[in-house]
């Protein structure tokens, strides 16, 4: 606690939740119940319990992985669902990542965007409620996935008031 350089973490009440599903399906045709070529050693959980953020921007430091659990290798950043389920755009995407601030008081904003990274990774979903505290992404590819576009910066929260 002597350093110049003290780190700020918001504790995350909820859970929230990276998913790279061991599951590939290459040509769209044949579900198999493990990853093939690229994608093998990149499946796993990551669950994050706070995020780091710098206050003079409220903005969320995506890499910083100090307080996660899970069983991936290298961790998810924040806010990136992948996958590498299929070279096919025309099939389903299975990565997902779990956002949820409830009970932080603070929200993301309405109108952060995320963008596709990666091969085929054409199809993607991305559901708020609870004006941007709960999003739920749904992304992927061959290995591919989604990133937010820009910062992830946490905005007051008028509807989560702490007791």
């Amino acid at each position: 606690m002597n350093g110049t350089h003290q780190l700020e973490y918001v504790t995350l009440p909820n859970e929230n939740i990276g998913n790279f599903p061991k599951r590939s399906n290459k040509n769209c045709e044949n579900e198999l119940p493990y990853l093939i070529a690229g994608g093998v050693g990149k499946d796993g959980v990551t669950v994050y319990q706070k995020i780091r953020i710098i206050p003079s921007t409220m903005s969320i430091v995506r890499t910083d992985t100090t307080f996660t659990s899970g069983n991936k290798t290298k961790p998810h950043k924040y806010g990136k669902a992948e996958d590498c389920y299929s070279h096919d755009p025309a099939c389903k995407r299975i990565g997902t990542f779990h956002i949820d601030t409830l009970g932080t008081g603070m929200k993301f904003a309405t109108d952060l965007e995320w963008t596709r990274k990666g091969e085929a990774s054409k199809v993607y979903s991305v559901t708020r409620s609870l004006d941007g505290a709960v999003i739920d992404l749904v992304c992927g590819g061959w290995c591919g996935g989604c990133v937010p576009i820009g910062d992830m910066v946490l905005y007051p929260n008028s509807q989560d008031i702490q007791p």
